[in-house]
């Protein structure tokens, strides 16, 4: 299931802000970014949310802003730079190039000027960002239990209309099969009736008749859209209503094989497109 949830966090220092996204997945898959000097934090931070999160493909940003150069950068290198100006001046008295204009680039060498993004964090900073994580995964599961919610209610709309459904086909089915005593009475009148033997015609027609029935198929689609709605109430996951949700397939490809009336053929092709968009909704919490 999707979701997203964000906080923000501001100290005297600095500003923390914390986004965490999910996209559907089976498994739990955690993305984190954070800054450099906060990655030594890492596992303790996955470990943590791994606990609180089941699935999902799950993306964390976490993003520092100090407020000031001097919370930001360290003092500039004094041994760094020294070095670098004493190798420069060699590199000028040796190609009679003036050092100058080489000593306009010494700042863009590395260490000389430190982020403390290579420094790590006090544990007073880790736990106002660990709290800020915490307070944007309220969001998070706060905006899953609304879709969860409202795809409870698209769901129970989609399995109420496959009932509704099943039902209509009632006036169809009798229709039906006096439908198909009479065009084989017709049929046989046809033929020398004196070679007939009536009783094991009765028995061949009721036979016939009984492998048309669709009775039991549709009392256990009735009451696996029953289960299906109870199920939608209870905390579980996707993998459960998948597996009604195969069972309700299988009884309406029955009664589909089974119609040989258009109209019912109709109200099983509706059912089975109602079905697909069950599915496709299911895979949203699996």
């Amino acid at each position: 299931m999707t979701g997203f949830g964000q906080a923000e966090t501001e100290t005297e220092t600095f500003n923390c802000k914390v986004e965490i996204k999910a996209l559907n997945g089976k498994f739990l898959d955690i993305n984190i970014r954070m800054p450099r000097n906060l990655q030594n934090k890492e596992l303790e931070l996955r470990n943590d949310l791994s606990k609180k999160l089941e699935r999902g493909s799950i993306s964390i940003g976490i993003i520092i802003s100090q407020k000031n150069a001097a919370a930001q950068f360290l003092p500039i290198n004094q041994d760094v730079a020294q070095f670098y100006l004493q190798e420069i001046n060699k590199i000028a008295t040796q190609t009679g190039m003036e050092s100058q204009h080489l000593f306009k680039s010494v700042f863009d060498f590395p260490g000389i000027i430190q982020s403390k993004e290579e420094e790590g964090t006090n544990e007073d900073d880790w736990k106002t960002i660990v709290n800020t994580v915490n307070n944007a995964l309220v969001e998070f599961n706060n905006f899953r239990l609304r879709e969860g919610e409202n795809l409870c209610v698209e769901l129970s709309a989609l399995c109420n209309s496959i009932h509704s459904k099943l039902k209509a086909l009632t006036p169809f089915e009798t229709a039906r099969v006096e439908f198909i005593r009479n065009k084989i009475t017709k049929e046989l009148s046809s033929l020398q009736t004196d070679l007939i033997d009536k009783n094991r015609f009765e028995q061949e027609l009721i036979y016939y008749i009984e492998k048309l029935d669709i009775n039991e198929e549709k009392s256990r689609l009735s009451e696996h859209c029953q289960y299906f709605l109870q199920t939608l109430q209870q905390e579980t996951n996707g993998k459960k209503l998948g597996f009604i949700a195969q069972e309700i397939g299988r009884e309406i490809n029955t009664i589909g094989s089974k119609s040989n009336d258009s109209n019912m053929q109709r109200l099983v092709v509706e059912m089975k497109d109602e079905l697909e968009k069950i599915k496709e909704q299911i895979n949203n919490i699996c």
